[in-house]
């Protein structure tokens, strides 16, 4: 088996959810007699073989913070906007080499991402691409947060995961080549306000409130879009502040704005789906949700992203030609108990579930 080495721009596909990319052996399919039931034959499961060896580069995070910008999210964004020290300081205390892009959930500014305000990019830079050491990030945060218009037009349909799968589709200087990317979507309703669902709506809801998911709306189709545009050794989480779902009290509470709330149970599936974090709106101090947020990215440095979910019994990993053991699977991802450091070769043997 060949291996393969990271060249310095994809160091964060090893340093930040190190995602490998896998080469399947090809499946046999056995011959069917002409009077035999297709049905009957026995069909191998695919198998997976990867290598890969972590190399030395800078760790890269792109994020794109999504704001739902309806009438009811005004008490919400003004909390974010106070708010958002404790996040912002721990960025630029990292090493990690960051870049973030702020868009909202309305659909005539899918695609589009806001300037930041109180913000002198560096020759070259976009106003709407705020980089590492652009200055007052505190005063840069609010004022911009506080400047995006609230309510009228299309704004009371909302779609975080569609202004992501746009913007990734769209990419632009939002995302560098091997940067990994990070979603904060942060809304008091699911996507498309009920998330397609038309029992979710509400005695006080607006008419039409109910609109069908499409396919930009779906979970699994933002995860493909993401491979799509950024290949598919991947680092991507999406994170959501959201009414959590079953969390009545927090429901209740954000009713009593304009509009009433709906529990984000799609976006909760986002997140699950990418290992990323889900705080919930209802929180007085929003830091304690970012900060796990930014947990999550630094956690994901110990992780791979299988091609398929593994049989059981059937994954064998090897890091520097030793098998392991040590290492715990949750679905398509594989943790290991400590962090790969540059240098580390890792090989995966798997089969894949039917």
């Amino acid at each position: 088996m060949k291996t393969q080495y990271l060249n310095p721009q994809r160091l964060l596909a090893c340093l930040l959810t190190p995602l490998v990319a896998v080469s399947c052996a090809q499946t046999r399919f056995l011959p069917v007699d002409q009077g035999q039931d297709a049905s009957s034959v026995d069909v191998p499961n695919k198998v997976v073989n990867s290598t890969e060896v972590v190399a030395a580069g800078n760790k890269q995070v792109d994020f794109l913070l999504v704001l739902d910008d309806s009438n009811s999210m005004l008490p919400e964004l003004k909390k974010l906007s106070a708010r958002m020290e404790s996040f912002v300081t721990f960025l630029e205390a990292s090493q990690i080499d960051w870049q973030m892009c702020v868009a909202t959930t309305r659909a005539s500014m899918f695609g589009t991402h806001l300037p930041w305000k109180n913000y002198s990019p560096a020759s070259g830079t976009p106003s709407y691409v705020l980089k590492r050491g652009g200055g007052d990030l505190n005063t840069i945060f609010t004022s911009t947060i506080n400047s995006i218009t609230i309510g009228g037009g299309d704004s009371g349909d909302e779609r975080a995961i569609k202004s992501a799968y746009v913007s990734f589709q769209n990419l632009g200087p939002c995302y560098r080549p091997g940067a990994a990317v990070s979603v904060i979507a942060i809304s008091d309703e699911d996507e498309r306000s009920v998330g397609g669902d038309p029992s979710k709506v509400k005695a006080k809801d607006a008419a039409g409130s109910y609109q069908p998911l499409e396919n930009e709306d779906m979970p699994l189709n933002l995860v493909a879009r993401a491979q799509a545009s950024f290949g598919a050794g991947l680092r991507f989480t999406f994170n959501s502040i959201i009414v959590k779902p079953n969390d009545k009290a927090c429901e209740a509470e954000q009713d009593i704005d304009t509009s009433p709330s709906h529990p984000g149970y799609v976006y909760s599936v986002m997140s699950s789906l990418t290992d990323g974090g889900v705080g919930s709106i209802c929180d007085a101090d929003y830091s304690a949700n970012l900060n796990t947020f930014k947990d999550k990215i630094v956690n994901s440095l110990n992780q791979v992203t299988l091609q398929c979910d593994p049989v059981a019994g059937s994954l064998k990993v090897k890091v520097n030609g030793q098998l392991i053991s040590n290492f715990k699977t949750d679905k398509k991802l594989l943790k290991f108990a400590k962090s790969l450091v540059e240098g580390t070769r890792i090989e995966l043997t798997y089969q894949c579930q039917d």
